[in-house]
């Protein structure tokens, strides 16, 4: 399985704000304080012997949500993190029909205004994920 690693959400990050606009600072474009801890957290999958994460959507959700939830960066938060999401299904073989882009922009933004509750959030984001792909 191929994982999206830090830096390659910094890189994701400063394509969609290059590609679509906002505020880039130079370096890594994360806020201070902030952090891409958890990245750490869906590649290793674990804590104390339990499975965060029962598959491969619930993992793209987790990149989703604590990107969007933690607002990481400065900005293009929502963006990033549907793209990281969708690259690391991608990477892993999972396609996509072109999205309704209406409907994607209603739910990420669903997201980010909603509760910030992994355990009720990231399975509903990986239920979606799932209905929107080819598999």
């Amino acid at each position: 399985m191929k994982y999206v690693n830090k830096k390659m959400i910094i890189v994701i990050n400063r394509l969609v704000t290059q590609i679509t606009g906002g505020t880039a600072a130079s370096g890594t474009n994360i806020r201070q304080g902030q952090s891409l801890g958890f990245v750490e957290r869906i590649f290793n999958n674990e804590v104390f012997a339990k499975v965060l994460y029962p598959d491969i959507y619930h993992q793209a959700a987790a990149y989703m949500f604590y990107v969007i939830k933690n607002h990481v960066f400065l900005d293009g938060n929502k963006r990033t993190g549907l793209a990281a999401a969708v690259t690391f299904l991608k990477w892993n073989n999972i396609l996509f029909a072109p999205f309704e882009e209406d409907k994607v922009f209603d739910f990420v933004m669903d997201v980010s205004a909603g509760a910030n509750d992994p355990e009720s959030v990231i399975p509903r984001i990986a239920l979606w994920l799932k209905e929107l792909s080819l598999y």
